[in-house]
């Protein structure tokens, strides 16, 4: 993140545009001192509203500082009826519009797409409902995650797990990925998707299965039949409890056997095969799986071994953090877009956390951000 106020300011710049949806002979309380409270209480460690009630009210003094809060704090139902009835696409465009004058991405950096459910935005009996008869699915939300820079530089949010086909062309349009690597997981091998991401000036590498049949088949052949002799490389790793070794292939795209009437995969270049051994010693089960994937790079077996594992940070990085240390799979803000604004907040105040170079505990940093004016101001950049 950028030095001293910037990040505070970009917040402001970049949530100023949006919308307050309240009339406004009863907009008692400012939209942006809303939000700001709820970054800072969310930063501290307190998710339910309640929590950010209190936190602001004890902390009044001190969020004075930065805005008037003329009327004092808002109570809970206030700040959920409010948050929930912010348009959560424009929130989504603030939220990116604030990465985007936060950081800068280095030339080449790794993009990371995979979506994530809001397990409990939905209740089970809804979720257990046909959608004919009223009916509803948890929220899905799109996300974008650079392990490099360990920030979330956007999200989309979609109805249905499905629906991501359609929310990461929208969620590419929304972000500057101009000389990015974007990697997806098999859902996101289409066409478009492909076109979308050459049409950003950026590079791709996605997993490749059944739902591209023809391609998926013509990968397989090329490597089962080839008598050129691929890039190779093999990589090993043990921890929890596991044992993988990862054997990589990589062939030019030129091996597809309908190479020569051409390719409607735009840039494409290369196809890569992963075999992977995953040997559980306490079961001495041994798993055996291969994938396969493209990408519009060139480049030598190790680097693409190295970059198809990289993919799965998102899980470990990105949604273990939301869902264990934020507690967002347990959250139940249903109310209207309360669910999906407020994962927002969380992301916000998790790339601050993330962009805090002490080593220590996202956790830790979340209560001596609760316990010290000053180390919160440290967190958000003041």
């Amino acid at each position: 993140m950028k030095e001293d106020r910037v990040v505070f300011r970009s917040l402001i710049d970049s949530f100023a545009p949006l919308e307050d949806p309240r009339i406004d002979r009863k907009k008692l309380y400012p939209l942006m001192e809303i939000v700001f409270l709820s970054v800072c209480a969310v930063l501290s460690g307190f998710e339910e509203w309640d929590e950010v009630v209190d936190f602001g009210e004890e902390k009044l003094t001190w969020l004075r500082k930065y805005l008037p809060y003329v009327h004092g704090i808002p109570s809970h139902d206030t700040m959920n009826r409010v948050i929930s009835l912010v348009d959560d696409r424009a929130f989504e465009r603030c939220f990116i519009d604030w990465v985007e004058m936060s950081i800068s991405l280095p030339e080449g950096v790794v993009i990371h797409l995979d979506g994530k459910a809001l397990g409990r935005s939905a209740t089970i009996k809804q979720q257990q409902t046909l959608r004919s008869k009223g009916g509803k699915g948890a929220i899905q939300v799109l996300h974008a995650w650079c392990s490099e820079l360990q920030v979330c530089l956007g999200q989309y949010k979609t109805e249905t797990k499905s629906n991501e086909i359609k929310a990461i062309p929208a969620l590419l349009d929304m972000m500057e990925v101009s000389g990015c690597l974007v990697t997806i997981d098999a859902m996101g091998c289409q066409k478009a998707i492909v076109d979308k991401i050459m049409m950003k000036q950026a590079d791709y590498l996605i997993g490749l299965k059944s739902n591209q049949e023809s391609l998926s088949l013509a990968a397989f052949t090329a490597f089962d039949e080839t008598t050129a002799n691929p890039h190779t490389d093999t990589q090993a790793d043990q921890n929890h409890g596991r044992k993988e070794v990862r054997n990589c292939r990589v062939l030019p795209a030129t091996a597809l056997p309908e190479w020569g009437n051409g390719t409607d995969w735009k840039g494409l270049k290369t196809l890569i095969e992963i075999r992977s051994e995953r040997y559980v010693m306490a079961s001495g089960i041994l798993e055996k799986e291969t994938r396969y994937y493209i990408s519009s790079l060139m480049g030598e077996a190790a680097a693409f071994n190295r970059l198809v594992r990289s993919h799965w940070c998102i899980e470990n990085q990105l949604h273990w953090s939301l869902d264990v240390q934020f507690g967002e799979d347990d959250s139940r803000k249903r109310t209207r877009n309360a669910a999906q604004n407020f994962s927002t907040i969380r992301k916000i105040a998790l790339n601050l956390i993330k962009a805090n170079p002490e080593k220590i505990s996202v956790n830790r940093k979340r209560n001596k951000c609760a316990m010290s004016d000053s180390y919160r101001e440290k967190m958000l950049g003041f």
